[in-house]
């Protein structure tokens, strides 16, 4: 480039330099127009406090009046700040950024107002946000009862506990029925899996389901299905077996397995008898914990895949809890009976379990008390794992 282009280019350069400069800065500063050339310094120490306090002091300290037209919600913001002799107009704007507000002055009066341009940006943020909710839907979980997905619905996951789903509209992920069915009505879209545990999935010909037909049915799902019903039922599972004859059967059927664990883990039944004995408070409070918190762990299962097929696995182990729970409550209640000299594994539970059968007999009260004997036991069987680790006596 020879000497004179350069001369041009540097001399285009210095004239659009202020423009330019100014443009930047009008575009970057919050304060329109300028302040007055005898703008003081100031200085302000608040750490605790609002932003309109922070602009009140620094008005005061300059000898401005103060005409403030924001919103609460922006003039109220907790600002720690700290400034030592600082222009006037460089603590202004750090006020204003804090506050994403702006401001004007003119007369001596500094107006402040909010800035339309970060709340745009703020409810446009906002308005994406409730999209992004919108589009990714809602998950329904119920306990203890079926679960319905209308027509006019459109879900991220349907799953039901202890009851069945249903889905005319639309799932987005997976529908999973413990102790249940899925069913997938005329117009059904579920992009996920369909699985149900201890029932059947049934997929009408106008239904969709891009995802896999998984139906554990069988003996042992079915049973763990119908016990899963049972436990998060709560009151209609109680009501369900009102009957006599139904609560004569399962009484006999406990029973009857009560003495067949006695008679072939006699170790383990006497280790688990001795935990409970020596430990009955953590007992109880592992038996707490069985109760309560076997829903949450099937809900925790049941949101992937990969532990739906657990799920039949926790609930078997539940069961197998609360026989043991049975019969080691059975054997302590016949040990405590005079009526037999020698007091064997089997005999105990006999005697102590003819006693437990016919309380559960009794209408309402008969089966909470069976499920808190048994859970109290339960508990000492799992801290024990089964008889493996035995309490001290302190």
């Amino acid at each position: 480039m020879s000497a004179a282009k350069l001369i041009v280019v540097l001399a285009a350069t210095l004239m659009l330099w202020p423009g330019l400069a100014g443009a930047a800065t009008s575009e970057s500063r919050r304060l329109e127009g300028r302040l007055p050339d005898n703008a003081p310094v100031v200085s302000l120490d608040q750490s605790r406090g609002t932003v309109l306090d922070a602009l009140s002091a620094l008005a005061k300290q300059a000898g401005w009046s103060l005409v403030v037209t924001a919103p609460e919600s922006a003039t109220s913001r907790a600002l720690a700040i700290q400034v030592s002799k600082r222009p006037a107009g460089d603590v202004l704007e750090l006020i204003l950024e804090a506050g994403e507000l702006r401001a004007s002055f003119a007369d001596g009066v500094l107006r402040v107002r909010s800035d339309a341009t970060a709340v745009e940006s703020r409810d446009s943020w906002r308005e994406r946000r409730r999209e992004r909710r919108g589009r990714r839907g809602s998950e329904r979980v119920v306990f203890g009862q079926s679960l319905n997905v209308g027509a006019d619905e459109t879900v991220d996951k349907a799953v039901a506990i202890g009851g069945s789903v249903t889905i005319a509209g639309h799932v987005r992920r997976d529908a999973v029925a413990v102790g249940g069915s899925v069913t997938l009505l005329p117009g059904a879209r579920v992009e996920g899996d369909a699985v149900a545990i201890g029932g059947s999935v049934s997929v009408d010909p106008g239904a969709t389901l891009e995802g896999d037909n998984v139906g554990l049915g069988g003996a042992i799902p079915t049973t763990a299905g119908s016990l899963t019903r049972w436990v998060v039922g709560g009151g209609r599972g109680i009501r369900s077996m009102a009957s006599f004859a139904s609560r004569l059967t399962r009484a006999v059927l406990l029973y009857v397995l009560a003495l067949l664990i006695a008679a072939a883990f006699p170790g383990a039944f006497s280790r688990i008898k001795t935990y409970l004995v020596n430990r009955p408070g953590l007992s109880a409070l592992g038996g707490f914990a069985i109760i309560f918190g076997f829903v949450p762990l099937c809900v925790l299962l049941a949101v992937t895949i990969i532990g739906i097929p657990l799920i039949p696995v926790a609930v078997m182990l539940l069961v197998a809890l609360l026989l043991f729970g049975f019969t080691v409550s059975a054997g302590w209640l016949g040990e405590q009976m005079p009526f037999l000299p020698e007091k064997t594994p089997v005999k105990t539970v006999a005697l102590g379990g003819v006693v437990l059968a016919l309380v559960s007999l009794v209408p309402w009260i008969g089966t909470p008390v069976l499920i808190l004997v048994a859970a109290m036991a339960a508990g000492a069987t799992l801290i024990s794992r089964f008889g493996r680790r035995v309490a001290m006596t302190v």
